[in-house]
């Protein structure tokens, strides 16, 4: 097997997987797009270099970032700089990216022994291609061969057109071979604007090293070189070259060859250039030689590279206008075309040097064994069709997304393992619309879902009401005995007060001041009953609006409905709170779990027989909650019910005494309605209930911080 040497390294670390380098690639088969990064293979790769520029561009022209980069001999040949036995060949388009004399002198500084124009060579290759011509032991077409990335394309696409092309070397060849007559021992070194010539010097062993224009500038930097300071220095060729200047341009051949030989009609020499050349013109060619086509060329002027070699791979200038590239080389060419004298020493140095040296160039081999790409059969292909999703005639769309020219060529990839199906920009398009549908189901089963659990909410919401109201209710019969226990003293003082004013009357002892006092005195008792009414209301009413009040205002309207039956059972009740902090909550669901409370810790007192039962309330403000614990003595909560006694239904009261909803309304109502704390433990004496509610500056932090999320 044939090791075709490197040109492009591969960071799979950078990949992007964007498949960019698989499109501007004319081979294609050289990368592996099935994976998580594109794959390479070295041996398919035809080193034109237009991925390394594609991938570069993909990571914002950073280049650092790029996943693919040029490989030349660069440091090979700074390990032989020291030796001093290099001599330089400089490609004719130094010029549109060097101040070319200046580079001559940079070079020198570098330790060159010599530097010689590589347009000498193309004078030589124009001059041998019209001698080979005229000897008519060629048939044309004569494909040129500066450029090794064509020839090498051809060496393993297109192994048919490898007998049409040129026996006679590329210019950097030529004058490799005429520099090594005059330095035999020494090394030579192609600056170049080419990763291909790399495989070149491989195949023909001409010329030790290929170094491109971008590590060149490198090592001026490394050696602190600055072209713009130095003076400008000369080739050290025997003659100057001249129309073959602009050998890198595109038609740079066919212009040199008609400005030579004017007697050629141009028709004869096709110029072409560019993606068209892999694409559709080498197919035409093969298939017209093939037929034996009448209007085949004489030449075929061929490049890889848009604009020739002028911006090839290895090149620096692509900061420049096109303009100001192509008239640096253009008008160097004019220049050099000028000089008849010149022309005439060139004319006779060609004729000598063709006589003497051997310029002919017969390295070229077969390499399409390396190209073993497989075809499906029409039910493999379509089965890979169904798998990208493409079962219509517009389903084929050859957008090249994918990087390939068309469908068919994406499926020959899939077929020889070479992608995947799911990089058709079709497919994933159909996907993405398969999950937005999904996306969409799934929107509209969640708005379902939400009026749903929406609906049960205010259901639950409406039946929690229900049972707040019902657990009132259902405690009507205590309060009527609490409203007894409010109303029996002033009851009685009015009728004391009553039957002293009928005793007055009675004994004609009838006093104005002192029937308005006693009349005063009944009206406040009365006053008193009617407030005691209206508390009790209020406390009945089913609406339930949250307010903002302070802690002791809802203890002492607890304690005007149940204080004067705990006063009634002897129950010693001491108050030890002091709030200065408003809270918001429910002003009426609060005054319950109070009431519920206390009305156990009454409960306890009498079922335990205490002789002496107390409550004591503390309240207290800290760490932005407000907390009341509710002690009392009535002998505590035994351990294997205190984890039960929040659960909804349960009463150690007996059946039809106990509801057992009264704590568990107490607990949903703290810690659900009022986003507070309700627990409960046992004393040395009974059992502590704390309330811990947040303070409103507090609630309405929390608010906000639930409003951000």
């Amino acid at each position: 097997m044939h090791d075709l040497i490197e040109v492009i390294g591969i960071n799979a670390d950078n990949c992007l997987n964007c498949h960019q380098c698989i499109a501007v690639c004319p081979v294609k088969i050289c990368s592996d797009g099935s994976g998580e990064v594109v794959k390479f293979n070295n041996h398919l790769c035809i080193g034109c270099g237009r991925c390394i520029e594609a991938c570069i561009k993909s990571h914002f022209g950073v280049t650092e970032k790029s996943a693919r980069f040029p490989i030349d001999d660069k440091e090979a040949f700074l390990a032989s700089l020291p030796e001093g036995d290099l001599v330089a060949l400089v490609a004719p388009s130094a010029q549109s990216n060097f101040d070319l004399p200046k580079l001559i002198t940079g070079l020198r500084l570098l330790g060159i022994k010599a530097v010689y124009d590589v347009s000498l060579g193309a004078e030589i290759a124009v001059e041998c291609y019209h001698k080979v011509i005229q000897s008519g032991t060629f048939k044309p077409p004569l494909i040129a061969q500066p450029c090794p990335a064509i020839v090498k394309y051809i060496e393993l696409h297109h192994p048919a057109l490898i007998p049409h092309l040129a026996p006679v070397g590329s210019p950097v060849h030529n004058l490799a071979v005429y520099v090594r007559s005059l330095h035999p021992d020494d090394k030579l070194v192609f600056i170049s604007p080419c990763l291909a010539k790399r495989r070149e010097f491989q195949d023909s062993q001409a010329v030790q090293f290929n170094v491109i224009f971008q590590s060149l500038q490198e090592i001026f930097k490394e050696h602190h070189i600055e072209l713009s300071q130095l003076k400008d220095g000369d080739f050290d060729n025997i003659v100057p070259a001249g129309i073959t200047t602009n050998f890198s341009s595109p038609g740079g051949l066919k212009q040199s060859y008609l400005h030579k030989y004017p007697e050629t009609p141009a028709s004869l020499i096709t110029q072409i250039e560019g993606p068209i050349v892999y694409e559709k013109y080498f197919n035409d060619l093969e298939r017209s030689i093939r037929k034996g086509n009448s209007d085949l060329p004489l030449i075929v002027d061929v490049l890889s590279c848009d604009q020739g070699c002028n911006m090839g791979a290895g090149c620096i200038n692509s900061h420049k206008s096109i303009d100001a590239i192509e008239t640096a080389v253009i008008s160097r060419a004019e220049a050099s075309s000028q000089d008849k004298t010149a022309a005439q020493k060139r004319q006779a140095f060609l004729e000598t040097s063709i006589k003497q040296l051997d310029f002919e160039y017969r390295s070229y081999q077969d390499l399409s064994y390396l190209n073993k790409l497989k075809m499906p059969t029409p039910a493999e292909l379509q089965q890979i069709y169904k798998d990208m999703h493409k079962y219509e005639d517009k389903d084929f769309r050859n957008c090249a997304a994918c990087g390939y020219n068309s469908c068919f060529y994406m499926a020959i990839a899939v077929y020889n393992g070479l992608n995947k199906a799911e990089n058709c920009h079709l497919y994933q398009e159909k996907e993405l619309l398969k999950e937005h549908k999904a996306l969409n189901d799934m929107v509209d089963e969640l708005e379902a879902l939400n009026l749903q659990l929406e609906e049960q909410y205010h259901e639950r919401k409406r039946q929690e009401q229900m049972l707040v109201q019902n657990s009132k209710l259902a405690a009507m019969g205590e309060m009527i005995g609490m409203i007894a226990h409010q109303w029996r003293q002033p009851l009685s003082s009015i009728s004391t007060l009553a039957g002293n004013l009928q005793v007055y009357l009675d004994l004609d002892m009838f006093e104005k001041d002192q029937f308005i006092e006693l009349l005063t005195d009944i009206n406040n008792h009365a006053q008193y009953l009617s407030n005691t009414i209206n508390d009790f209301r209020h406390f009945f009413k089913p609406d339930n609006p949250q307010d903002t009040i302070l802690m002791d205002t809802v203890i002492e309207s607890t304690l005007t409905i149940i204080g004067k039956s705990l006063e009634y059972k002897n129950v010693k009740l001491t108050k030890e709170y002091v709030f200065t902090q408003t809270i918001l909550t429910y002003p009426n669901e609060l005054m319950q779990v109070f009431l519920n409370i206390l009305k156990n810790a009454s409960d306890a007192f009498v079922d335990n027989e205490i002789a002496v039962p107390e409550i004591i309330i503390k309240g207290y403000e800290s760490d932005g909650y407000q907390r009341v614990e509710i002690y009392d003595n009535g002998g505590g909560i035994p351990a294997d019910i205190m984890d039960k006694i929040f659960d909804p239904y349960f009463s150690t009261k007996g059946p039809g005494i106990g509801t057992g909803l009264g704590l568990y309304m107490s607990k949903m109502i703290i810690e659900e309605h009022c986003r507070g704390q309700l627990e409960v433990r046992n004393t040395d004496q009974g059992a502590c209930f704390t309330i811990a509610l947040p303070s409103l500056m507090d609630a309405d932090k929390r608010g906000n911080l639930n409003s951000d999320r």
